[in-house]
């Protein structure tokens, strides 16, 4: 209970003049926000075009889908396996007459310039290998090893070719690419295409002439300190 002896205070109401300045404060803000809005000049954001690749470069997928085991080829409309035909009759093709089957194959493949060199003569659904060996269609990278050795070694530790999945070997598994996913066998060089185009952000500004250089040398200050010190030693020469 509030003690008789002492005097209420209350609050005193607020002047006219505090009131009609609370009043304005709302419009006056919309006004100055609308002609800030009316006297800025429009932002030109830069638009460059977009540019052309070729959907096999970004892809995440093989180049190529290589046959499997048992190899098979689409003859006639219908899926079948090598030794279909080619037990059939004996092959004799030496590289120099026109094939009558598999007319779409180019071999350019340097000096292998015969079936047989990479094909097994008795049974063409295996893959020839140094000393008489063979292999399968799925263990390609083995036969390519032995002509291609730099090259598989280093694809072996993930310099050439192109792996898929993870790398981190321990957030999921990886799929390395073997030889036939991304090289025709029989044409394994790739005809030439232009490179993918460059970053082009709005923060890197007009890619113009020097203009890399000029961003550079602004934010390294260690570059713009010994750009003067090289000035002043070329301004010290001339005095001399």
């Amino acid at each position: 209970m509030p003690n008789p002896g002492q005097h209420q205070r209350h609050p005193h109401p607020p002047s006219k003049a505090a009131q009609i300045g609370g009043a304005l404060i709302g419009p006056a803000f919309l006004v100055l926000a609308l002609g800030m809005f009316m006297t800025s000049r429009a932002t030109v954001l830069p638009n460059a075009p977009t540019p052309v690749v070729q959907p096999e470069q970004i892809a995440p997928v093989p180049r190529r889908t290589p046959m499997s085991d048992p190899p098979t080829a689409l003859i006639a409309g219908f899926e079948q396996r090598c030794n279909d035909c080619h037990r059939i009759f004996e092959s004799t093709w030496d590289g120099e007459r026109t094939l009558e089957q598999h007319q779409d194959i180019v071999i350019n493949h340097g000096i292998n310039e015969n079936c047989f060199n990479c094909h097994v003569r008795d049974d063409r659904e295996l893959l020839v290998l140094q000393g008489g060996k063979t292999t399968t269609f799925s263990d390609v990278t083995t036969m390519c090893a032995q002509c291609h050795g730099p090259i598989h070694r280093d694809w072996r530790r993930g310099v050439h070719g192109k792996t898929l999945g993870y790398w981190n070997a321990e957030l999921g598994p990886q799929h390395k690419l073997t030889c036939t996913e991304c090289h025709d066998p029989h044409s394994p060089g790739y005809p030439h295409y232009e490179p993918l185009p460059g970053p082009n952000t709005l923060r890197m500004g007009d890619p113009g002439a020097g203009h890399h250089a000029e961003v550079e040398a602004r934010r390294n200050p260690l570059r713009r300190w010994a750009d003067d010190a090289k000035h002043n030693s070329h301004e010290g020469d001339d005095h001399r």
